[in-house]
């Protein structure tokens, strides 16, 4: 059973700090030629890190959304001593939202068994009109067998859970009638304490990912 909670986490981590205000205005234009965000990274010790943290961290536990399936919510808040792996996207994405999933699933691939058991992936369609339940459950579990998918056709409820994490999205309609979605290209990385301790803008390769993750994994307080 996950653990949810209501209270922010008092614990500060000793890695250095990114201020990005304006992380949830930075779009992935799928399709387009250009998408890949910058990002800084290193491999000069375990204090490095490949994504980027905003000060003070989202608190996002008192944020829930329906699983796709109907069988209830989800509260945003990883295992105890875990992390969750957090996406917003579309299953129409033609390039940005398959190769970040990827990437996700060869970073779980890549870790101890007793280190991805404290991973958990959860991806929120911002294009449930289109990402049906069935859509939606079968895209995520391709990639994550035992992912998580939220949907909700509640735009206000959406919208929400977006702002909570610093991430957009707008869908619209061209002139020749096609459907046009531009999204957040972060990947989030969620404690246990319902805090967002780590962003990853798309562009990130999977090997600084899974890096970061084993590192924060190590920073986490167990038992």
């Amino acid at each position: 059973m996950r653990r949810s909670t209501t209270h922010p986490r008092s614990r500060t981590y000793g890695f250095a700090t990114a201020l990005f205000a304006s992380a949830g205005l930075l779009f992935a234009a799928c399709g387009g030629s250009d998408s890949a965000a910058s990002t800084s990274s290193s491999t000069d010790g375990v204090d490095t890190y490949s994504g980027y943290v905003v000060d003070p961290p989202p608190f996002v536990g008192d944020v829930s959304l329906p699983l796709a399936d109907g069988s209830g919510q989800h509260t945003m808040s990883a295992v105890a001593g875990g992390l969750e792996l957090v996406y917003f996207g579309y299953t129409f994405c033609p390039d940005v939202c398959p190769t970040t999933m990827s990437d996700v699933r060869r970073v779980l691939g890549g870790l101890p068994e007793d280190e991805a058991e404290l991973i958990d992936v959860s991806v929120v369609t911002v294009d449930p009109a289109r990402d049906t339940a069935d859509v939606l459950d079968s895209y995520v579990t391709n990639f994550v067998p035992d992912g998580l998918s939220l949907r909700t056709d509640d735009d206000a409820a959406l919208r929400s859970a977006a702002d909570s994490f610093g991430a957009n999205y707008e869908v619209t309609t061209n002139e020749a009638g096609d459907i046009e979605v531009s999204h957040t290209g972060e990947l989030y990385a969620v404690d246990d304490q319902g805090q967002v301790v780590m962003a990853w803008p798309f562009g990130t390769t999977w090997e600084s990912l899974e890096r970061d993750v084993r590192s924060l994994l190590a920073e986490q307080p167990q038992g």
